[in-house]
């Protein structure tokens, strides 16, 4: 059962906890893309919406610095709260489940999540709260699964490079209004 099991665990992991790691032991630096709103003549102040692509895509890249070392060592603590500082539901919930599923497992990360991250839309006045749409080309050969015990790699089962749709929302009711990512969805058969 494990057989056929750990295959679709892999690439469900390596998709929503891939919602998991780039940055400072990671490889995905994200530059936001600029709205196209012509800039202000007097001032080189960012706009609302350059701030919150910005705020967003940090957002996304600490949450993937994370879950990197989540998973490069699922057994070393719970990561519930430190992935809970950048994802809300149920982004974070697929995130804490997949670390905990690799500690489980007996399955750790090697390599850093390797993501393009382009942002497609800012809606500052959602009824959720300001939210920033994100597509991101994920790299599934930035990172591989390993089997602690015997040192086996376990394939990706994924096309070598997919769409990510993600969504980080401004979470105003809470103290600090802090940017969640809450949608990390894996399109895993859709190249890019």
């Amino acid at each position: 059962m494990t057989g056929v099991l750990l295959p679709a665990l892999v690439a469900l992991i390596g998709c929503t906890a891939e919602a998991e790691s780039p940055q400072s032991s990671s490889s995905s630096e994200a530059t936001p893309s600029r709205p196209s709103a012509v800039p202000s003549e007097t001032s080189d102040a960012p706009t609302p919406e350059e701030e919150a692509a910005g705020s967003a895509t940090m957002t996304v890249n600490e949450l993937l610095r994370v879950t990197d070392a989540a998973k490069q060592d699922p057994a070393a603590s719970d990561w519930e709260p430190e992935i809970r500082r950048y994802a809300g539901d149920p982004a974070a919930l697929l995130a804490v489940t997949a670390v905990r599923d690799y500690a489980a497992l007996g399955l750790r990360q090697e390599g850093d999540t390797a993501v393009d991250l382009e942002v497609t839309a800012i809606d500052l006045a959602a009824s959720e709260g300001p939210t920033v749409k994100i597509a991101g080309c994920y790299d599934s050969q930035s990172t591989r699964v390993v089997e602690v015990e015997s040192g086996d790699v376990i394939p990706p089962g994924t096309l070598p490079r997919y769409v990510w749709d993600i969504t980080v929302t401004r979470y105003d009711s809470v103290p600090g209004s802090p940017w969640l990512v809450n949608v990390l969805e894996p399109l895993t058969d859709r190249p890019c």
